[in-house]
């Protein structure tokens, strides 16, 4: 078994024998390495004739970051080519002291260095804010995790955290909002909590948080998001806006229309702000948003409209390539440099700019091609405020799925990349955006070990191993937890996969990422518990039921999860569905899983798990093959935790042997549907194709769009009898 490091060296040689640390004498040979020195001496016991421990600096190690460690019976060498790579050296052999029996390392040799140059993690503290000494408590694991880059978001429509002494009026306003939404933006109902929140960091609060990074070799990124996401700021200075709004500091999530106007007062405005800041953050780049930028504002304001003319742009989208550009100026002039996410490149940016790509592949080829660096953080497996797994009993997280496995196996270097292209990729970062992270624990919860799976992906690189990092993991948990981290053990957790039988009904597998798991499972809808069966291979299931499982660890015998799934195995299980337009049948395979058995209202609301439906008017229909007896359709509107789903105004089903002529099923409508929960029943009647039209007339209040608007009903399966 490999030694408890993480992320794991690029090179560890194991000799014979191990060397006892229970008391150290340090040496240092150059004053570089002096605080690396006094990190060591501050952790492990020191002696006069205790073991020697030596640090130097190795002119030999090329790699900025690289590092040697050498453990021999007699003593500890560190070799570094800089003093960052012996603060990464410090951190294995401290790891390895931590684990250690009786402080007696292994005897071995590390040569190590990092995969990427961009190991990093982002903090949203807009959504929720957090003090400094959770700001440094953060840092610390990033240290912990050798990762060189904290990503600090510092303004969105939810407040502003950053102390502007020119422009006051930024935290006097800005930070503060009235009341916060409970649960779930998107909800069908909305509650709020009564009461202020916000807060921000003074400009000696921010000295000390970037002096602390520094101490770390960690660089400081602040983000300043424009020209969109600007609620909070033009609260403070509506002057800003394209009109004469009533800006607020907004209580809800999401992507509102608040943008900054494209004006020379904006500008203005923005070169005394990032003067401010360059002040205080001394890296070479400065985030500057541009993601989410809805342009309506800019489409209806007669100054953006003249600025379109006298600059020849012919659409809203160079509007905003020319609004970046202007505040690429402004950095440059203060010898900054740009990073901005991947929607700027629709308004063709300058090349200078680095990108940030988190919509996907597509976004991170095109920004190479055109000349761009780029730094990966792409949303399906690095934006870590997704769930962890599909188990029942996760915290409330956005939306999607962002398993440890899913964020371990994630290459920042995509297929398809050339081999010219590839060193503009400079690494990758996880996002943390905390709408529904709303104290430090949740962040944390949602963080760890995640992060820890991404250290191994932007350090170890290619040669990481999945087997190897669960055997090394739970002891950098157990360490964490010590200290008094709070730890997800989502990983653990099992879950449920299906297919068609052969013979009909349902397959189902279960499955634990974490190796040396045992899954225990009932098919009545009954807790399981370690008496229960074990899983050994795929189940069949020929009867409705609800299947739940757990993972019990063979080692520790911890048993972990609460994956359930409720089967309907009913008439129309897999058979085909279809749109009806104009009096005909039109294939619609984004539809099969409403017959494919699985319903919602045991699990964790999860859109890939249900069928959406954006129109007001939507026609559908199932083929059974053949004319059956049909007496009831049974509908579900009503996720099992964590949402509340809006539902349709009024349901009809019909049947029919040709799908041409319809016979009327049943109908429902008003307060009938206000439960989620849908029974039309019906006499016996005989059919082969049944319709469902569903009417989404209903208005609701959508905040982001600050009017009345039809909202998306969600359904997860039609059960026919």
């Amino acid at each position: 078994m490999q030694p408890a490091i993480l992320p794991f060296p690029q090179s560890l040689q194991r000799d014979e024998g191990s060397c006892d640390l229970s008391a150290v004498t340090v040496n240092c040979d150059s004053s570089q390495l002096a605080a690396s020195a006094e990190l060591l001496q501050a952790t492990l016991s020191t002696a006069e004739s205790g073991t020697p421990l030596t640090l130097s600096l190795a002119p030999d190690i090329e790699t900025p970051e690289g590092y040697r460690l050498s453990v021999a019976h007699a003593g500890v060498t560190l070799e570094a080519g800089t003093p960052a790579g012996a603060f990464y050296g410090c951190q294995s052999l401290l790891q390895l002291v931590a684990t250690a029996d009786s402080h007696k390392i292994p005897c071995l040799r590390i040569d190590d260095a990092p995969t990427y140059a961009w190991r990093g993690m982002h903090l949203d503290c807009s959504r929720h804010f957090f003090d400094v000494a959770f700001i440094k408590r953060y840092i610390d694991l990033l240290a912990l995790h050798k990762m060189n880059r904290f990503h600090w978001h510092l303004c969105d429509d939810q407040g502003w955290r950053l102390e502007s002494r020119r422009f006051p009026r930024l935290t006097q306003v800005g930070a503060w909002r009235d009341r916060s939404v409970i649960g779930h933006t998107a909800n069908r109902e909305r509650r709020y909590e009564d009461k202020p929140h916000g807060g921000y960091y003074t400009q000696e609060e921010v000295k000390e948080v970037v002096a602390y990074a520094a101490a770390r070799h960690i660089e400081v990124l602040p983000e300043i998001d424009i020209p969109g996401h600007a609620a909070a700021l033009l609260a403070a200075y509506p002057q800003l806006a394209c009109d004469d709004g009533d800006y607020q500091v907004e209580a809800h999530y999401g992507i509102f229309p608040d943008v900054l106007c494209p004006s020379e007062e904006t500008f203005a405005f923005l070169a005394d702000l990032f003067a401010e800041l360059a002040e205080l953050f001394p890296f070479e780049y400065v985030h500057i948003g541009g993601d989410e930028v809805i342009k309506d504002k800019w489409q209806q304001c007669p100054r953006c409209q003249q600025l379109m003319r006298d600059q020849g742009m012919t659409s809203v989208d160079r509007l905003h390539g020319y609004f970046v550009s202007r505040v690429e100026d402004i950095l440059a002039s203060l010898g900054r440099r740009a990073i901005a996410w991947n929607e700027v490149m629709e308004g063709n940016v300058d090349t200078s700019t680095t990108i940030m790509c988190w919509t996907g592949f597509d976004a991170c080829q095109q920004a190479l091609e055109a000349g761009h660096e780029t730094i990966m953080t792409p949303v399906e497996c690095t934006y870590f405020d997704f769930y962890q797994s599909t188990s029942l009993d996760e915290p409330q997280a956005i939306h999607g799925l962002a398993s440890l496995k899913q964020v371990f196996d994630y290459d920042p270097l995509p297929d398809g990349v050339s081999e010219a292209l590839r060193p503009r990729i400079l690494g990758a970062q996880a996002n943390v955006w905390t709408e529904y992270l709303r104290d430090t624990a949740t962040v944390e919860y949602a963080c760890l070990p995640r992060m820890t799976a991404l250290s191994e992906v932007t350090w170890t690189g290619p040669g990481r191993d999945w087997t190897s990092f669960c055997q090394r993991l739970p002891a950098l948990m157990d360490t964490l937890r010590q200290q008094g981290h709070t730890v997800a053990d989502s990983a653990w957790k099992p879950r449920l996969e299906f297919t068609p039988a052969t013979n009909g009904g349902l397959s189902v597998t279960m499955a634990c990422d974490m190796p040396g798991t045992v899954i225990h499972y009932t098919t009545d809808g009954s807790p399981p518990t370690t008496e229960s069966p074990i899983y050994r291979a795929p189940l069949v299931i020929q009867q409705s039921c609800v299947v739940r499982c757990m993972s019990v660890d063979s080692v520790t015998g911890r048993c972990y999860g609460d994956e359930r799934q409720h089967l309907s195995i009913h008439r129309a299980l897999h058979c085909p569905l279809f749109r009806l337009a104009s009096g005909e049948l039109h294939e619609a395979p984004e539809l099969a899983r409403l017959t494919d058995g699985k319903l919602g209202n045991e699990r964790i609301f999860h859109g890939f798990e249900w069928t959406q439906f954006t129109d007001v008017d939507n026609d559908l229909v199932i083929d059974l093959g053949s004319s059956q007896p049909v007496t009831r359709m049974s509908l579900n509107f009503e996720a099992g935790a964590h949402r509340e789903l809006f539902f349709p105004s009024r349901i009809e089903a019909y049947s029919s042997d040709d799908s041409q002529q319809w016979q009327p099923l049943g109908q429902c409508e008003g307060d009938a549907l206000n439960n989620g929960a849908v029974i039309l029943e019906a006499d016996t009647t005989s059919a082969r194709y049944l319709r469902l039209r569903l009417e989404n007339r209903d208005q609701h209040y959508g905040p982001e769009q600050r009017q009345l608007i039809t909202r998306p009903v969600h359904l997860d399966e039609i059960v026919v009898d």
